[in-house]
């Protein structure tokens, strides 16, 4: 009994911590207020109460991954696990890393039909260059390869070589074997930001040829994204 009661007193305090960490100014104040009334009836363990003030948030700003975040953080200590798996989801593809711990832990068969972790799958991503194939990912980590070959090309890029600034990558290998890509961190004017982004979509798109990682010879979409992050020192791109 009273390791049960332990148990239960863990779970409680690992999800006010990832209740926490999802507060932040919202797009608007009415929406920032319903995050702050939540975070109250949820720590008042009022959690039904909690899940309808999070369901208005996401009906007001559905782009918004802190409210689907908390909604699904009631929903899973209501016993509503299967709403709660859905909506981590929803806040996972809003770029919520912690969204996608939770569902790891929590909801094990969650569309594992469809994704599955890296470590599950019996192929993991490839790459084919010149001919020759090779492992996309090794040690969970992009293959220095993969990574030489990319930066080689980024410093032979007209547009890319007279750009100042940092740049963050994050892609994965989709089951159709083409390649979702978020760019992200771009300084500089907005026009010039688009330029840089359109030549690195042209210059991953175009690098190798991309498998899919598969698993009982099915194409299958991961989870898991990878980050590579690139330092220009050239001058602004004009």
């Amino acid at each position: 009994m009273m390791f049960n009661t332990i148990l239960q007193y863990f779970k409680i305090i690992r999800f006010l911590f990832l209740l926490f960490t999802q507060i932040c100014i919202s797009q608007t104040p009415e929406v920032n207020q319903l995050l702050i009334d939540g975070e109250k009836v949820f720590l008042g363990n009022d959690f039904l109460s909690a899940k309808e003030i999070y369901k208005k948030a996401v009906s007001l700003d559905s782009i918004n991954k802190n409210c689907w975040f908390n909604l699904a953080a009631c929903e899973l200590k209501l016993g509503e696990t299967d709403n709660a798996c859905e909506h981590f989801y929803q806040a996972y593809l809003l770029n919520d890393g912690e969204a996608l711990k939770v569902i790891k832990e929590n909801c094990p068969n969650f569309k594992s039909d469809s994704i599955m972790w890296l470590n599950d799958v019996e192929e993991k991503p490839k790459f084919i260059y010149k001919k020759e194939e090779y492992s996309l990912v090794i040690n969970n980590s992009i293959s220095p390869k993969y990574d030489s070959l990319l930066r080689r090309r980024f410093k032979s890029s007209n547009i890319l070589s007279k750009y100042k600034g940092q740049i963050v990558i994050q892609f994965r290998v989709n089951s159709y074997n083409d390649l979702d890509l978020k760019v992200f961190r771009i300084s500089g004017d907005p026009k010039e930001a688009e330029i840089i982004k359109k030549e690195i979509s042209m210059i991953l798109n175009n690098l190798v040829t991309y498998v899919s990682a598969k698993n009982k010879g099915v194409h299958v979409d991961l989870w898991e994204w990878w980050i590579l992050t690139f330092n220009f020192l050239m001058e602004s791109y004009k």
